[in-house]
C-alpha cells in the first residue's frame, strides 16, 4: 500500500493524502492551500483525477475541502462520503472563497473552478451518521467517528484488504480541543496500524476553557470601562458560534454589563443557520438549553449585519461595542475594514483567538508590530493586542499525546504527524517517542511512503 501526501505537510494548509492499494485510490480530504503557500493552488495535482474512486472528507474547512471542485472539473467522477452537515458547511464555504477571490481578482485554482461546479458537487455526497459502517468496495469499508473539531467533523477509521491481508489506517481530521460548547468531545480510537493525525499545536499548551471565558469576560468588561471598541476576528464555523454561545451566557446571566454586539460575517450568517438545522449534532448541554427554549447564538443587543444597508448602523453606534467578523486569519473578510478605522485608537483592543500562520497579519499583531499595511494602507497600531487561545477549535500538544496513547490493541505501527507547522510537528514527535512503539514520521509534500 502506497501513501503520499499532496499538502498539509510541516504546514497548516492544503490537506490531501492519496491511498493507493491494488486497483483502489482514494483521497482523504482535498483542501485549500492559504497564505503563503497559495500558489500551491494552481499546480498540477501529482495524481490523474479520473482514476480516484472516491474521497473521505473529514469536515468543512477550506483547508480540507478547497480543492474539491477542481478535483471534480479535472475529471473526478466518484463519491464523498461525509456527514450531512459537512456536505450543506462545504457549499457555502466553498461559494463563498469563490466570491472573495473574484472580489480580490485574484484566481486560487484552475480557471475551470465556477460556481456551477460548486453547486453540482452536492450531487456527489454519500452522508453516513457516526458510527455507521460503510463498504466502499470489496476491499475498503468505513466508520466515520466524532473529533469533535466543528460541527459534523469526523475522524476516518478505514479498513482495507491490502494483498489478502486487512489493515486498519486512521485519520484524525482535525481534533477538538474540549471541553467544548455545542460540540462533543472528540472519540477516542481502539486500535491501527497507521494513524494520521494533525500537530496544529502539537508544540503548545493551551489555557483551560475556564481560563479563557473568564479572560474574555474580563476583556469585555474593560471595553465597556474604556468605551472603546473590541474587535474580534472569527471563522465562520465553530469559532462564531462559540462565541455567540458565550456571550449569550454572559449577557442572559448578568456577568457582563451593556454593549453592543455586532456579527458582520455573511459565512457565518449562513453557517448559522446550517447549524440550527443539525441540533442532533450538539452535545448533551446544548440539547437541554434548547430544550428549555434558549435560542444559543441569539440574545439582547446582537444585532446581525445581513446587506451593506445595515453595515453603517455599527459605525453609528457609539462605544462600547464587540465586533464579531470574518475571518479568522485576516485572509478576506469584514475584519480588514475595522481594523483599518479601529487599531488607531488606544481605547480599542483587537482580541485575536485563531491560529496564526508566521508571517501573517495576524501574527505580526501579535508580535507587537507598531505599523501595519492593509490594503496598501499604512496604519499606526495604538489598540491593544491581545490573544486567547483557549477557544482553539484544536486540541493542544496534551489532548494530542493522550489520543494516540489511547490506540492500543494493537498500538500503531507507523504515526504520521501532519497539519502542523514543522516546529510544531517536530515537537509533537518528540512528545511521543515516550509513548510511542511505532514510528513517528513527519512526511514530505509529494513523496510516496509504504504501509
Amino acid at each position: 500500500m502506497k501513501i503520499s501526501f499532496n499538502g498539509a505537510c510541516r504546514e497548516v494548509t492544503g490537506s490531501c493524502i492519496l491511498i493507493e492499494s491494488g486497483e483502489t485510490k482514494f483521497l482523504v480530504d482535498c483542501g485549500m492551500f492559504q497564505g503563503n503557500s497559495s500558489n500551491k493552488n494552481l499546480e498540477d495535482f501529482s495524481f490523474d483525477p479520473k482514476e480516484i474512486d472516491f474521497v473521505l472528507l473529514t469536515h468543512a474547512h477550506l483547508d480540507h475541502c478547497g480543492r474539491l471542485p477542481k478535483l471534480f472539473a479535472e475529471g473526478f467522477c466518484g463519491r464523498v462520503y461525509s456527514t450531512a452537515p459537512t456536505r450543506d458547511l462545504t457549499e457555502i464555504i466553498l461559494l463563498d472563497a469563490l466570491k472573495v477571490a473574484q472580489i480580490e481578482g485574484r484566481l486560487f485554482c484552475a480557471p475551470l473552478f465556477t460556481e456551477s461546479d460548486i453547486l453540482s458537487l452536492g450531487n456527489f455526497f454519500t452522508c453516513l451518521k457516526y458510527g455507521e459502517e460503510k463498504s466502499i468496495n470489496e476491499n475498503v469499508r468505513i466508520r466515520m467517528r466524532d473529533s469533535g473539531h466543528i460541527l459534523g467533523s469526523s475522524i476516518f477509521e478505514v479498513w482495507i484488504n491490502d494483498k489478502g491481508k486487512e489493515k486498519k489506517l486512521v485519520f484524525s481530521g482535525d481534533l477538538g480541543n474540549p471541553p467544548a460548547p455545542i460540540v462533543n468531545d472528540p472519540e477516542f480510537i481502539s486500535g491501527a496500524d497507521a494513524v494520521f493525525v494533525e500537530s496544529t499545536y502539537g508544540d503548545r499548551l493551551h489555557e483551560s476553557k475556564e481560563q479563557g471565558i473568564e479572560v474574555l469576560r474580563q476583556t469585555i468588561q474593560e471595553t465597556i470601562k474604556k468605551g472603546g471598541v473590541l474587535m474580534i476576528p472569527v471563522f465562520a464555523l465553530e469559532r462564531t458560534q462559540e462565541l455567540l454561545y458565550t456571550l449569550n451566557d454572559f449577557i442572559e446571566n448578568g456577568k457582563v454589563g451593556d454593549i453592543s454586539v455586532f456579527l458582520d460575517s455573511p459565512l457565518a450568517i449562513k453557517a448559522t443557520g446550517i447549524y440550527k438545522q443539525y441540533a442532533d449534532f450538539y452535545d448533551k448541554e446544548s440539547k437541554e438549553l434548547i430544550s428549555k427554549g434558549d435560542d444559543l447564538f441569539d440574545f439582547e443587543g446582537l444585532e446581525v449585519i445581513r446587506n451593506e444597508a445595515q453595515a453603517g448602523k455599527v459605525d453609528k453606534t457609539m462605544p462600547p461595542k464587540i465586533i464579531l467578523a470574518g475571518s479568522g486569519m485576516f485572509e478576506g473578510g469584514k475584519i480588514k475594514g475595522y481594523l483599518k478605522k479601529y487599531l488607531g485608537n488606544s481605547a480599542n483592543t483587537l482580541l485575536i483567538i485563531s491560529f496564526q500562520p508566521k508571517g501573517s497579519l495576524g501574527s505580526n499583531l501579535l508580535q507587537g508590530e507598531k505599523f501595519i499595511e492593509i490594503d496598501r494602507a499604512k496604519i499606526k497600531v495604538k489598540a491593544e493586542t491581545k490573544s486567547i487561545f483557549a477557544f482553539s477549535s484544536h486540541g493542544d500538544r496534551t489532548f494530542l499525546v493522550n489520543w494516540i496513547e489511547a490506540i492500543n490493541k494493537p498500538f500503531p505501527k507507523k504515526i504520521f504527524i501532519i497539519h502542523g507547522e514543522e516546529e510544531s510537528s517536530l515537537s509533537f514527535a518528540q512528545a511521543l517517542d515516550g509513548i510511542s512503539k511505532g514510528d513517528s514520521i513527519i512526511p514530505k509534500y509529494k513523496e510516496f511512503y509504504e504501509i
